[in-house]
């Protein structure tokens, strides 16, 4: 998949014909469903499929006190966009000067001079545009002008509410990552680079991976979870994971840490980029009176989370 990052109003390199429009936050299975449908267009057209899309979420640059965290990086989103069957991904870097362009001159200078859209696809709920002023009706006006079809689609429901970026986040922020998977289609996961710690898992024997995962990624909230980790080329295995303070060693200085026991095997992961897959929340994170009752309470963790694992 050819990706082009462009500002201002460059025209990328590669250019498609069928573009899927949004932010893609998280890529759940709504946002899979309108990708796909670009897909499938682009192939009744015999033509190239792209996806058009901002670095950073518009609140960052809008209103920055206001912005929600990422549920993954851009590499990730694009990874999972390519896999979906897109040719050309399309990142339009977002300031205040796109932010302030008025719907029309989006439609003409972005989608039409620098795009080259024959058709695009976007969502119920899609916004674009200063203030974000432009809706789907107004896309389709505007686009009509400028020669480009334009496809809306609605929501995809679940329990009969529309599945969205801001639900997955809600279902993380109460540590519900089953409910989470269920809306992403796939397990929320996040990833980041293994730091070197203070060694004190592996004093106890139960060596841990301090993974420092970007600022502006959503984590899950606070607990021990199920999970699965991969790095490198290698397999999913099999772990458990703490995320909160440490409460036990009083290392709350540090803030909240994502610390993971990969079970089974015994790696050395520093400096290795590190992907954790969260299955399930098996409990609080809590402080024990010794360090002694903490190891019996991990070996717990690791049964626990073996079976909901295990195939």
């Amino acid at each position: 998949m050819h990706r082009c990052l462009i500002s201002r109003n460059q025209r990328p390199e590669h250019v498609a014909k069928v573009y899927a429009l949004g932010m893609f936050d998280g890529v759940h299975i709504g946002h899979m469903a309108l990708i796909q449908t670009a897909v499938r267009i682009a192939g009744e057209r015999g033509t190239t499929c792209g996806v058009y899309t901002f670095d950073v979420h518009p609140m960052r640059v809008v209103c920055p006190e206001r912005a929600p965290d990422a549920l993954m990086s851009l590499d990730a989103r694009l990874d999972l966009m390519e896999s979906a069957g897109v040719d050309t991904a399309v990142v339009h870097t977002f300031d205040t000067q796109l932010a302030s362009m008025p719907p029309h001159a989006f439609v003409s200078r972005v989608l039409h001079d620098a795009l080259g859209a024959q058709c695009v696809v976007v969502g119920y709920d899609y916004s674009f545009g200063q203030g974000g002023a432009g809706t789907p009706a107004t896309l389709e006006l505007l686009a009509r002008e400028a020669g480009i079809c334009v496809q809306t689609l609605p929501p995809v429901r679940i329990d009969g509410a529309p599945v969205s970026s801001t639900g997955v986040r809600k279902a993380l922020a109460c540590g519900d990552v089953e409910r989470a998977a269920l809306l992403l289609g796939r397990r929320h996961f996040v990833r980041g680079t293994v730091a070197r710690g203070r060694g004190v898992g592996r004093e106890l024997g139960i060596p841990t991976a301090n993974v420092s995962v970007p600022a502006g990624i959503a984590l899950p909230m606070p607990g021990v979870y199920a999970c699965e980790a991969r790095w490198g080329s290698s397999a999913t295995v099999p772990a458990v994971c703490n995320i909160g303070v440490r409460p036990t060693f009083d290392d709350q200085g540090r803030g909240v840490t994502l610390e993971v026991h990969v079970m089974g095997v015994a790696p050395d992961l520093y400096g290795a980029l590190l992907t954790v897959e969260f299955a399930a929340r098996l409990r609080d994170e809590l402080r024990f009176a010794s360090p002694s009752e903490l190891v019996r309470q991990i070996e717990a963790d690791m049964i626990a989370a073996r079976r909901l694992l295990e195939p």
